[in-house]
């Protein structure tokens, strides 16, 4: 069986693919439209849970948490221009590198000392910190699914459970 930490990765690439399909079928405008919510479109969730993964993956690639904060900020405004195909290709080419870098780690676990922005270290691993990317991307799906109704939109299940079901019975 194969790491828990890389089995919820892939169900964390999975729950993006389902909202990005469930946006695809849509009015196109749907993923720009302005809304009162904790983002103020989805575009713009997307755009933050990218760049907050490809932080992460900074982070776990040796680079420190500074410079991962420094890359978010300069592409914050090209990120939130992108459309939704662009930006679903940027999560499909990212979900790559980390899948690379998880081979590369194999079943050992990359130490990992992360110098947070308030000057303290924190002590981990990369394997231990792959279930916050996961859960900082199930937060913002919930959002996202929250908008998707205040705009009169049903969103799609992207339960971990369902994800579970569907992988036992080979449905995906």
């Amino acid at each position: 069986m194969a790491r828990l930490e890389l089995q919820l990765y892939d169900y964390n690439e999975w729950a993006n693919g389902q909202i990005f399909n469930r946006i695809k079928e849509l009015p196109k405008d749907v993923y720009r439209k302005e809304i009162q919510s904790v983002f103020s479109s989805i575009s713009r969730v997307l755009a933050h849970v990218y760049l907050s993964d490809l932080g992460w993956i900074e982070v776990f690639s040796g680079k420190d948490m500074e410079h991962a904060l420094m890359l978010q900020e300069q592409l914050k405004e090209e990120t939130e221009s992108k459309e939704l195909e662009e930006m679903e290709a940027m999560f499909l080419k990212l979900s790559e590198r980390y899948k690379l870098l998880f081979s590369q780690l194999e079943d050992s676990d990359k130490p990992l000392v992360i110098k947070n922005p308030n000057g303290d270290l924190m002590e981990t691993s990369v394997f231990e910190q792959v279930p916050h990317v996961v859960n900082h991307g199930t937060y913002h799906r919930g959002n996202i699914t929250a908008m998707l109704r205040q705009l009169g939109y049903a969103s799609v299940p992207t339960d971990y459970g369902l994800y579970q079901y569907l992988k036992q019975y080979q449905l995906i």
